[in-house]
């Protein structure tokens, strides 16, 4: 094994005393001495090289005396001769004392290597320079938060590879293509691909550099970019001898963001487009084939129309290309792991995508700030808010000639196109972005403006062969269509007449509602005329937003609607739980979730409407009489004790519909005591459970008595349609019985 990594430390010598001479270096004898390494420059001047893997003083002085011996014998020749010692690790004071009395050059390999390219500098430079868009959101900073281990997928195969593995096969010389969706983690993989290749660069004498192609616009040739992006560092010094590496193959590209280097016009001619993404992209290609293999780029996956384009555009090869894909989100696993490593300690609710991106965001947050948005009382719209602005901002630098609020504004205007789509959240087509960026710069979009509407964060193709978008988080759409709404009021009155003549067949979904809701806690009076007018004209889904939104509301206020009445619209969740709501009627609406309350609201009414689920109420003859319905796909369940769970039930509440289930609606005389606790765990629900059974004996609607293995509770056979009734009106009961268990809670 010593013998095996002592030939290829030698081989690994001549190949780079051969880069820095440009000559070849062969091992040869002279004086009777076997030699690494010599290279002749010219008949009158030769370099010799010993390379040695041993720290060993007395193996330094003997190869100095081979070195003095040869010089001797090539001096008579007339041959002037320079001496190196390289090893494979840096020499001690010692050895660089005896080599400077016999003028000979002893240093590592890396400190050799740095005579063909100061690789030492450019990885210090590079190091602290930014890595495409992996910054702090929020200050523009460097991430320098410690990289979470995630694994990538294999387009072809679907298995899952790791960085280290990555590493390996741009080692082996081949091409690699990273997609993924914005805030996926991309450029942070190239910053860690990067870090672990310039480890062994010495050793595999293999240059690592790292790109940011947004800084590369209209650069032709791979020599280009790569000067460009060393000009950027400030290292033009080294243009030179990098380009020399370039050449001679010994370098490993790592290029981020191909879908930051624009077309220079627009057009909405899918084919014209296909020529200028080519152009925009032609430096790129330029520089895969120059480099021969060990190449990785990555951007997002719909900025080409179809795979085949892609490889086309960039010049790749199949047979020698591997299509990576980075996952949208952290697995749990990785989440934790991220938010260990940089000190956080909180629980996500289930709604919020779990992408680097937003984990990223949260990271930043200062206590205060992450227990009002994700501690008991978790404010969802106010996470929302904060990101959607930490979003825009990051974009914003990643797109210089754009500000903030640019982009911002285009979004919302994309996001009300939506809310007449079949499809909810696209297709948005090319023209469809040339409007909304219209209508909010006042001109058409050119040049950069291109690029900025093809790649904004959370669009994305609808499909390999189109070239239309769509939104990929319907947590950001949901917000925007919020703001939406908001915006309308602060519209001027054309504006607003237009919003209400509309016909919105997209709802908000919850989380919408509750960025709404924000705002209307502060201008209830202006969106309730909001909604009075959108009843009126034909847009019900905006007055069934207003309504719904106001339900969420966290505030005690109650908001009157003033006898509002609204025909047709269309509601996600209608949660009607916090009774905060008043004085309206919806008719033939459409309502995925309708959510009933404990006890009817003031003077509201639900008719002839289509309900997917009721929660609050297990059949329709459970549904209060304020509401009459046309059509339920399911009610509540409540056959397990699972299901009551799911019910959405006070834990008290919950105990007592599991008892009576058990009790009437099951076979059997009786249950034992131990059957009526099982479910309820050892914590605070059965010691609720405890105190409920007692109770419903006391009330005369269970009995008791002793059997051979402790109590049998027995229903009682004429409160059954009174328990029936409970089982069915579940939030809505209004008997003594179901009122009286809150004071278990």
């Amino acid at each position: 094994m010593a013998k095996a990594r002592w030939s290829k430390f030698e081989e690994q010598v001549r190949g780079v005393a051969e880069l820095v001479w440009r000559s070849p270096c062969k091992a040869r004898t002279i004086a009777g001495i076997n030699f690494d390494g010599v290279i002749e420059l010219s008949a009158e001047e030769y370099v010799i090289v010993e390379a040695s893997v041993r720290e060993d003083l007395r193996k330094v002085r003997q190869d100095i005396a081979n070195i003095n011996a040869a010089r001797l014998t090539l001096a008579g020749q007339g041959i002037v001769c320079r001496g190196w010692i390289v090893l494979d690790a840096d020499p001690t004071k010692s050895m660089e004392a005896t080599a400077l009395t016999s003028k000979i050059n002893i240093a590592s390999i890396n400190s050799f290597a740095a005579n063909f390219f100061q690789f030492a500098r450019y990885l210090n430079a590079r190091l602290e320079a930014a890595f495409g868009s992996a910054i702090d959101p929020i200050t523009g900073a460097i991430d320098t938060a410690e990289y979470v281990p995630v694994s990538y997928i294999n387009r072809v195969d679907g298995r899952e590879i790791d960085i280290a593995r990555v590493c390996d096969l741009l080692l082996e010389g081949k091409n690699i293509v990273l997609l993924g969706e914005y805030g996926s983690g991309k450029s942070r993989c190239i910053r860690q691909i990067f870090s672990l290749l310039a480890v062994d660069w010495g050793i595999t004498f293999k240059f690592p550099f790292a790109i940011n192609l947004r800084e590369c616009w209209g650069l032709k040739s791979g020599k280009e970019i790569l000067r460009r992006s060393l000009l950027e560092l400030g290292l033009d010094e080294l243009e030179a001898s990098a380009v020399r590496v370039f050449n001679t193959k010994n370098c490993i590209l790592l290029i981020d963001g191909f879908d930051e280097v624009g077309s220079q016009s627009w057009s909405v001619d899918e084919d014209r487009l296909r020529q200028l993404r080519a152009q925009a992209v032609s430096g790129v290609k330029d520089a895969i084939r120059s480099v021969g293999g060990g190449c990785l780029i990555a951007g997002r996956e719909h900025y080409f129309s179809s795979e085949a384009e892609m490889f086309s555009a960039l010049g790749l090869d199949k047979k020698n290309t591997i299509v990576l894909q980075a996952k949208d989100e952290f697995t749990e696993e990785e989440m934790e792991s991220y938010f260990e490593l940089t000190g956080v300690n909180v629980d996500l609710p289930s709604w919020l995508p779990r992408r680097p991106l937003i984990c990223q965001t949260i990271a930043t947050l200062t206590d205060d700030e992450l227990e009002r948005m994700f501690g008991i009382d978790n404010q969802d719209a106010e996470f929302w808010n904060h990101f959607i602005n930490v979003l825009c901002e990051r974009d914003a630098r990643i797109n210089a000639n754009f500000d903030a609020g640019t982009i911002y504004q285009v979004f919302l205007k994309l996001s009300r196109r939506t809310r007449n789509l079949p499809a909810n959240v696209g297709p948005i087509s090319q023209r469809t972005l040339q409007e909304a960026f219209e209508e909010v710069v006042g001109k058409l979009p050119v040049e950069e403006a291109a690029v900025m509407l093809l790649r904004l964060p959370s669009l994305g193709r609808i499909g390999l062969e189109s070239s239309d978008r769509q939104f990929v988080d319907t947590f950001i759409l949901d917000g925007l269509r919020a703001r939406d709404i908001i915006g309308a009021i602060e519209a001027d009155n054309e504006t607003r007449r237009e919003i209400a003549a509309d016909s919105w067949m997209n709802p908000l979904e919850p989380l919408g509602q509750s960025v709404l809701a924000l705002e209307i806690d502060r201008r209830f009076e202006s969106f309730r005329q909001l909604a009075e007018q959108a009843s009126r004209s034909e847009n019900k889904t905006l007055c069934g937003d207003i309504i719904a939104a106001a339900a969420r509301s966290e505030l005690e206020s109650t908001f009157d609607f003033n006898g509002l009445a609204v025909s047709g619209a269309s509601f996600s969740d209608l949660d009607l739980h916090r009774l905060n709501v008043q004085n309206f009627e919806i008719e033939n609406a459409v309502v995925q979730v309708l959510v009933l309350p404990s006890s009817p609201p003031s003077n509201v009414r639900i008719k002839n409407s289509l309900v997917e689920k009721v929660s609050g109420a297990s059949s329709f003859s459970g549904l209060p009489s304020w509401v009459s319905l046309s059509s339920v796909d399911r009610f509540d369940s409540v056959q397990t004790v699972a299901e009551i769970r799911r019910a959405g039930l006070s834990p008290a509440h919950e105990v007592l519909v599991s008892i009576l289930k058990k009790t009437f609606m099951q076979k059997g005389a009786g249950r034992k005591e131990a059957a009526l606790y099982r479910g309820f765990g050892a914590g605070s629900v059965k010691t609720i459970a405890q105190e409920v059974l007692p109770f419903l004996m006391k009330e005369g609607v269970l009995s008791r008595h002793r059997g051979n293995e402790g109590w049998i509770y027995s229903p009682e056979r004429s409160q059954a349609a009174r328990v029936g009734k409970i089982l069915d009106q579940l939030r809505s009961s209004d008997d003594p019985l179901w009122k009286a268990t809150d004071a278990f809670n």
